[in-house]
Protein backbone atom coordinates (compact mmCIF):
# COMPACT_ATOMS: atom_id res chain seq x y z
CA UNK A 1 0.00 0.00 0.00
CA UNK A 2 2.90 2.37 0.67
CA UNK A 3 3.60 1.73 -3.37
CA UNK A 4 0.66 2.53 -3.86
CA UNK A 5 0.48 6.04 -2.10
CA UNK A 6 3.47 6.46 -3.92
CA UNK A 7 1.67 6.66 -7.10
CA UNK A 8 -1.29 9.00 -5.99
CA UNK A 9 1.92 11.77 -5.29
CA UNK A 10 3.60 11.11 -8.39
CA UNK A 11 5.47 14.35 -9.22
CA UNK A 12 3.82 14.25 -12.78
CA UNK A 13 0.12 13.67 -11.34
CA UNK A 14 -1.62 11.16 -9.72
CA UNK A 15 -1.50 7.73 -11.52
CA UNK A 16 -4.67 6.35 -10.30
CA UNK A 17 -6.45 8.86 -11.95
CA UNK A 18 -4.28 9.08 -14.76
CA UNK A 19 -5.68 5.33 -15.14
CA UNK A 20 -9.10 6.24 -14.94
CA UNK A 21 -9.92 6.06 -11.18
CA UNK A 22 -12.80 8.44 -9.49
CA UNK A 23 -11.09 9.72 -6.38
CA UNK A 24 -13.50 11.01 -3.83
CA UNK A 25 -13.12 12.10 0.09
CA UNK A 26 -13.36 9.59 2.45
CA UNK A 27 -16.77 9.05 4.11
CA UNK A 28 -14.87 7.48 6.96
CA UNK A 29 -11.08 8.44 8.64
CA UNK A 30 -11.03 12.06 7.94
CA UNK A 31 -8.14 13.93 5.21
CA UNK A 32 -8.15 11.01 2.92
CA UNK A 33 -9.57 10.11 -0.15
CA UNK A 34 -10.78 6.72 -1.59
CA UNK A 35 -10.23 5.67 -5.04
CA UNK A 36 -12.90 3.82 -7.01
CA UNK A 37 -12.52 1.64 -10.47
CA UNK A 38 -15.24 -0.53 -12.61
CA UNK A 39 -13.22 -3.69 -12.99
CA UNK A 40 -14.15 -7.19 -13.94
CA UNK A 41 -17.70 -7.01 -13.19
CA UNK A 42 -17.27 -5.15 -9.42
CA UNK A 43 -15.11 -2.84 -8.46
CA UNK A 44 -11.77 -1.97 -7.31
CA UNK A 45 -11.81 -0.39 -4.40
CA UNK A 46 -8.30 1.70 -2.30
CA UNK A 47 -7.80 3.71 1.06
CA UNK A 48 -5.11 3.98 2.68
CA UNK A 49 -6.75 1.97 5.57
CA UNK A 50 -8.26 -0.81 3.37
CA UNK A 51 -8.15 -2.18 -0.54
CA UNK A 52 -10.42 -4.83 -2.42
CA UNK A 53 -12.61 -5.75 -5.37
CA UNK A 54 -16.50 -5.54 -4.16
CA UNK A 55 -18.85 -7.27 -6.79
CA UNK A 56 -22.54 -7.32 -6.85
CA UNK A 57 -22.82 -9.46 -3.62
CA UNK A 58 -19.57 -9.87 -2.36
CA UNK A 59 -16.11 -9.06 -2.44
CA UNK A 60 -12.24 -9.58 -0.96
CA UNK A 61 -10.81 -6.69 1.43
CA UNK A 62 -7.32 -6.59 2.53
CA UNK A 63 -7.77 -4.27 5.98
CA UNK A 64 -4.82 -2.70 7.04
CA UNK A 65 -4.84 -2.20 10.49
CA UNK A 66 -6.74 -5.80 10.92
CA UNK A 67 -3.18 -7.00 8.61
CA UNK A 68 -6.18 -9.73 7.26
CA UNK A 69 -7.14 -10.22 3.86
CA UNK A 70 -11.37 -11.02 4.75
CA UNK A 71 -14.40 -11.89 2.64
CA UNK A 72 -16.51 -8.92 2.29
CA UNK A 73 -20.32 -9.58 2.63
CA UNK A 74 -22.53 -7.40 0.60
CA UNK A 75 -21.33 -5.72 -2.46
CA UNK A 76 -21.08 -1.98 -0.98
CA UNK A 77 -17.54 -0.95 0.48
CA UNK A 78 -16.67 -0.37 3.99
CA UNK A 79 -16.31 3.11 5.41
CA UNK A 80 -12.85 3.91 6.04
CA UNK A 81 -12.15 2.83 9.72
CA UNK A 82 -15.14 1.12 10.41
CA UNK A 83 -15.53 -2.96 9.51
CA UNK A 84 -18.54 -4.45 11.49
CA UNK A 85 -17.97 -7.88 12.15
CA UNK A 86 -20.69 -8.92 10.49
CA UNK A 87 -20.33 -7.21 7.47
CA UNK A 88 -16.96 -9.89 6.83
CA UNK A 89 -15.75 -13.31 7.47
CA UNK A 90 -11.91 -15.02 7.58
CA UNK A 91 -13.92 -17.28 4.77
CA UNK A 92 -11.64 -20.45 3.66
CA UNK A 93 -8.98 -20.42 1.51
CA UNK A 94 -10.78 -21.65 -1.50
CA UNK A 95 -14.31 -19.22 -1.43
CA UNK A 96 -11.75 -16.64 -0.84
CA UNK A 97 -9.21 -17.13 -3.41
CA UNK A 98 -11.96 -16.77 -6.09
CA UNK A 99 -12.62 -12.93 -5.53
CA UNK A 100 -9.03 -12.68 -4.61
CA UNK A 101 -8.09 -13.06 -8.41
CA UNK A 102 -10.21 -9.97 -9.83
CA UNK A 103 -7.96 -7.69 -6.94
CA UNK A 104 -4.70 -9.53 -7.86
CA UNK A 105 -5.50 -9.35 -11.67
CA UNK A 106 -5.87 -5.33 -11.12
CA UNK A 107 -2.57 -5.39 -9.39
CA UNK A 108 -0.02 -6.56 -11.84
CA UNK A 109 -2.15 -4.77 -14.32
CA UNK A 110 -1.54 -1.48 -12.59
CA UNK A 111 2.27 -2.72 -11.95
CA UNK A 112 2.11 -3.26 -16.07
CA UNK A 113 0.71 0.51 -16.08
CA UNK A 114 3.24 2.53 -13.76
CA UNK A 115 6.17 0.80 -15.55
CA UNK A 116 5.10 2.39 -19.20
CA UNK A 117 4.21 5.48 -17.91
CA UNK A 118 6.29 6.24 -15.03
CA UNK A 119 9.02 4.01 -15.64
CA UNK A 120 11.04 0.95 -13.58
CA UNK A 121 12.67 3.41 -12.08
CA UNK A 122 10.23 5.15 -10.27
CA UNK A 123 9.17 1.78 -8.78
CA UNK A 124 12.47 0.84 -8.02
CA UNK A 125 12.94 4.15 -6.07
CA UNK A 126 9.84 3.59 -4.08
CA UNK A 127 11.36 0.34 -2.62
CA UNK A 128 14.57 1.96 -2.33
CA UNK A 129 12.07 4.05 0.10
CA UNK A 130 10.15 1.87 2.03
CA UNK A 131 13.21 -0.37 2.84
CA UNK A 132 14.53 3.07 4.82
CA UNK A 133 11.25 3.69 6.59
CA UNK A 134 11.31 2.36 10.23
CA UNK A 135 9.21 -1.25 11.33
CA UNK A 136 8.78 -2.28 7.51
CA UNK A 137 8.05 -5.56 6.56
CA UNK A 138 10.90 -6.81 3.98
CA UNK A 139 9.01 -7.26 0.36
CA UNK A 140 10.03 -8.06 -2.56
CA UNK A 141 11.70 -5.54 -5.66
CA UNK A 142 9.10 -4.74 -8.02
CA UNK A 143 10.29 -7.58 -10.54
CA UNK A 144 9.82 -10.23 -8.04
CA UNK A 145 6.91 -8.74 -7.03
CA UNK A 146 5.10 -8.64 -9.77
CA UNK A 147 6.32 -12.72 -10.56
CA UNK A 148 5.29 -13.54 -7.34
CA UNK A 149 2.25 -12.40 -7.61
CA UNK A 150 1.12 -13.64 -10.63
CA UNK A 151 2.46 -17.17 -9.87
CA UNK A 152 -0.24 -16.80 -6.86
CA UNK A 153 -3.07 -16.11 -9.44
CA UNK A 154 -1.47 -19.35 -11.24
CA UNK A 155 -0.60 -21.44 -8.54
CA UNK A 156 -1.44 -20.67 -4.82
CA UNK A 157 -0.57 -24.20 -3.36
CA UNK A 158 2.51 -24.65 -4.69
CA UNK A 159 3.95 -20.84 -4.42
CA UNK A 160 6.64 -20.32 -1.65
CA UNK A 161 5.67 -17.53 0.92
CA UNK A 162 7.32 -13.76 -0.50
CA UNK A 163 9.88 -14.03 1.81
CA UNK A 164 11.30 -17.47 0.89
CA UNK A 165 10.13 -16.82 -2.95
CA UNK A 166 13.21 -16.04 -5.36
CA UNK A 167 12.56 -15.06 -9.21
CA UNK A 168 13.67 -17.49 -11.74
CA UNK A 169 16.86 -15.62 -12.43
CA UNK A 170 17.68 -16.82 -8.93
CA UNK A 171 17.72 -13.53 -7.21
CA UNK A 172 16.84 -13.60 -3.56
CA UNK A 173 14.11 -11.53 -2.09
CA UNK A 174 14.75 -8.31 -0.90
Amino acid sequence: MYFWGRDAAHPDGNLFQRYGFQRRPSNGLQGTSCYSLPWQGGRIELHGSHAGWFGENEGFLFVRPLLRCVHWLGGDPPVPGEWPQHRFCAGSPPALFPLARHFLAWWLEHETFVREIAGQRFRIACHRQYRKLPRTKTWLAPDAASEWIQGFIEAPETLPRARRFSTSNNTTPA
